[in-house]
């Protein structure tokens, strides 16, 4: 299973893809046919993998995706470039929550908002989805540029942080 947009191939990662990937030694882009380059894993994603992803996989087997890390890989270098991750199922609204991180060097180059966009559509595709949020620090206007290029609104603003909305019945296909 995987999403591929222009520029990009995303997919989700396996509980041995994930393996691999918190090795953060090459061994993933191996596995996966890229070229490797050194991704940073900061102290959240790695407590995140440690303690939400590869704990969660093995008791979601059905639909793991929702539960691990999806690698966007740019198809022109074949080099991962960031992540995407679901935090967890729909809930019984349809509502899901959505995670994200550009790597360094791969900034401001619109592949996160590409990659978004690409994951909305999947996402309208479901039946059991029916609005996606995410959360952005408060100051963190990069992370609330890709939200808005992508229809997300505010939907709540709080002391250090802001959550957004989207609407997937919304897209237009």
């Amino acid at each position: 299973m995987y999403i591929e947009t222009e520029r990009l191939k995303i997919q989700p990662l396996t509980e041995a893809q994930l393996k691999l990937y918190a090795a953060n030694n090459g061994s993933l882009e191996k596995s996966l046919g890229l070229r490797y380059t050194p991704k940073p894993i900061d102290p959240d994603l790695a407590d995140a993998l440690e303690n939400y992803f590869l704990r969660l996989i093995p008791l979601h087997r059905e639909q793991y995706y929702f539960y691990t890390l999806w690698t966007i890989e740019l198809k022109a270098t074949q080099t991962l470039a960031g992540d995407l991750c679901f935090k967890g199922e729909p809930d019984e609204t349809g509502e899901v929550e959505i995670g994200y991180g550009t790597y360094p060097d791969f900034q401001q180059q619109g592949i996160m908002s590409e990659a978004i966009e690409g994951l909305l559509l999947w996402c309208f595709k479901r039946p059991d989805i029916s609005s996606v949020i995410a959360e952005t620090e408060t100051g963190n206007t990069a992370s609330e540029k890709i939200l808005e290029r992508n229809g997300f609104s505010r939907d709540t603003q709080g002391r250090d942080n802001t959550w957004w909305k989207r609407e997937v019945r919304e897209l237009v296909m």
